[in-house]
């Protein structure tokens, strides 16, 4: 529970979801200007559904007090998903998250990892927001093979992970590099694949679109 004007906050599933979201490819900010945003970025086409119709709802029930923008880059094909909020910019703060660039050094929040509910639902966040699902077609899969990468830049946030997903999948493990290059992490195969499925899950329709695809 948080002091001041966030006590009434506590973590759910669905604010897990949305650290989960941030933590993949979101952003804190602090401008002069009194602007104080949270931002989580996508492609233009292929996320916008996910940002526009699932986590911006989800965010606004919430944080009722916020009121999340989408933001179009056409000349870098991307869309943003903002949300200027002193309260909200407060209350990742406190949890911890620090502003400024967090690729190499995010990790899940320790209050996170001690709930299995709370982990399936940021682990969701974090893959649909910067994982992916891959359909080998090559010899001799006799059906496309599912791969489900997540390419990471933090060793923190790959220990973490790595730990969490070990004890009910078989992963693939690369750590080839100290500063985060071709980091990653891979669950593979249909069975793998159902289970990933009904453990986590996906929120992002281009990865669920993907596994409508004949496999």
């Amino acid at each position: 529970m948080l002091q001041n004007n966030l006590k009434n906050i506590k973590l759910n599933k669905e604010i897990c979801e949305f650290i989960g979201a941030y933590i993949g490819d979101g952003y804190l900010a602090h401008y002069e200007n009194h602007q104080y945003i949270i931002g989580i970025s996508g492609h233009k086409k292929l996320d916008e559904d996910y940002l526009k119709n699932y986590l911006k709802p989800l965010i606004k029930r919430n944080f009722p007090f916020t009121k999340p923008r989408l933001y179009y880059r056409d000349d870098e094909n991307t869309l943003m998903l903002r949300i200027n909020s002193k309260k909200l910019y407060r209350l990742f703060i406190k949890l911890g998250f620090h502003r400024g660039k967090k690729s190499r050094n995010i990790k899940i929040l320790s209050n996170i990892l001690k709930n299995q509910e709370f982990m399936n639902a940021t682990v969701r966040g974090i893959f649909d927001t910067d994982g992916c699902i891959f359909l080998d077609k090559r010899y001799p899969y006799k059906k496309p093979y599912p791969r489900i990468t997540l390419q990471l830049s933090s060793q923190d946030l790959l220990t973490q992970l790595e730990n969490y997903l070990s004890k009910n999948f078989k992963l693939y493990v690369n750590k080839s590099n100290r500063d985060g290059y071709r980091n990653y992490i891979e669950i593979y195969g249909h069975k793998q694949l159902e289970t990933f499925l009904k453990q986590i899950g996906f929120s992002n329709k281009k990865h669920l679109d993907k596994i409508k695809m004949p496999l």
